[in-house]
């Protein structure tokens, strides 16, 4: 009995030996790059977020049958590409004649990123509650937070984020595409 008793102590104290090395090497050697990890954050974010796009009761933007959305890193011009595909519900949309502008660019990455939509319901116009400088506060807090990078990098990440948003209408083939900084009004 005592030498099960020691048998299973020595396993015991022999496992948290290699988890201390693992997490050890884990930390002093990166595997996985920040860059990796901020794309991979962003990107899981936003596969979070598709659901508030889903059908609204008394719809106030244009409605969804699918979202799709990916982050990439282009090398070549040392950019981080957001790109996000919103195909207009068929249903909603073979009864009502509606053509995708780049205003519905605008609120879906809006919607997608920062959780409002930054455009007035009436008039389609730009509204005080999502501004340019709402959006690098939101972008820095729900996707570079909690980083071991400085201020400056973090800015630097934004300013080199771009987002491309393409409206698909499975209708009328009416499709929109957009692009520009994250931060920034799409065209």
């Amino acid at each position: 009995m005592k030498k099960i008793i020691l048998i299973l102590i020595f396993i015991f104290l022999n496992n948290i030996s290699i988890a201390e090395d693992t997490f050890e090497n884990l930390t002093k050697k990166q595997k996985t790059s920040y860059l990796d990890f901020i794309l991979l954050k962003i990107e899981s974010r936003l596969i979070q977020r598709h659901a508030l796009l889903g059908t609204q009761m008394v719809p106030l933007r244009v409605q969804f049958q699918k979202i799709g959305s990916q982050v990439d890193f282009i090398k070549k011009e040392s950019k981080i590409l957001i790109s996000i595909i919103g195909v207009m519900d068929k249903r909603r949309y073979q009864e009502k004649k509606y053509k995708p502008t780049i205003v519905d660019c605008n609120i879906l990455r809006n919607v997608l990123l920062y959780g409002k939509q930054g455009y007035n319901l009436i008039f389609k116009k730009r509204n005080k509650f999502l501004t340019n400088l709402h959006m690098e506060e939101i972008f820095i807090s729900r996707y570079l937070n909690n980083l071991s990078i400085t201020d400056k990098e973090k800015k630097y990440i934004m300013e080199n984020t771009n987002a491309k948003v393409k409206i698909i209408d499975p209708v009328r083939r009416n499709d929109v595409l957009c692009t520009g900084r994250v931060t920034q009004d799409l065209s």
